[in-house]
Parts: structure tokens; C-alpha cells; sequence
């Protein structure tokens, strides 16, 4: 994807089926898959990059995001640009494993 932000759902879902595309293609188990989904996800530019994670919650439902960030507790301390980061995390990476799981 040659975009620089992801502001709505159909650009989150075309990213994310992108990146499962890419794990299905190399992972020989689901095991394996999931570790890469983790990978992808942690690694996106869309979660590195605070602006850009910040216009994907601006713009996109992200409810699995946020149900991630409850999952695993908000870090003490943590500021707005670590919680959009998180959120993005989780919201990729569950789109990306809803992906995988129904291939």
C-alpha cells in the first residue's frame, strides 16, 4: 500500500489482507502465522510512526485496538503517542489474524 496514513476502514482492511496475504504465502503452520502477524503488526509503519497511528484512530473503528489495550493494561505513565501506538497494534494485528484464521 502506497499510502502514507490509513484514515479509513477500507484502507485498514486492504493493508491488513496485504500483510496476511504475505504470511500465508511463507508461513508453513498457523503457529508460525501468528508469530508473523505479530511481527508485521509491531513492525508496521502505521504503529513505528505516531502520526500515522494516530490518523488510523482518528479514522478507523478500532474497537479490537482498543479491547487489546485493556487485554493487556495501559503501561504506567504511558502518553497519548504510546497509546495510539498500542491501539494501532492491536487493531492490526487482530484484523491480520481474522484474516489468517479464516483462510
Amino acid at each position: 500500500m502506497t499510502e502514507e496514513t490509513i484514515t479509513t476502514d477500507a484502507q485498514l482492511d486492504e493493508y491488513c489482507a496485504e500483510c496476511a496475504d504475505d504470511i500465508l504465502s511463507e508461513a508453513p503452520d498457523r503457529d508460525t502465522a501468528l508469530d508473523m502477524a505479530h511481527e508485521y503488526a509491531d513492525g508496521s509503519q502505521y504503529v513505528i510512526y505516531t502520526w500515522r497511528a494516530h490518523a488510523l484512530c482518528a479514522g478507523c473503528n478500532t474497537d479490537r485496538g482498543e479491547s487489546f489495550l485493556e487485554d493487556v493494561g495501559q503501561p504506567d505513565g504511558a502518553t497519548y503517542d504510546q497509546l495510539a501506538t498500542l491501539i494501532a497494534y492491536g487493531e492490526i494485528y487482530a484484523r491480520i489474524v481474522d484474516i489468517i484464521d479464516a483462510s
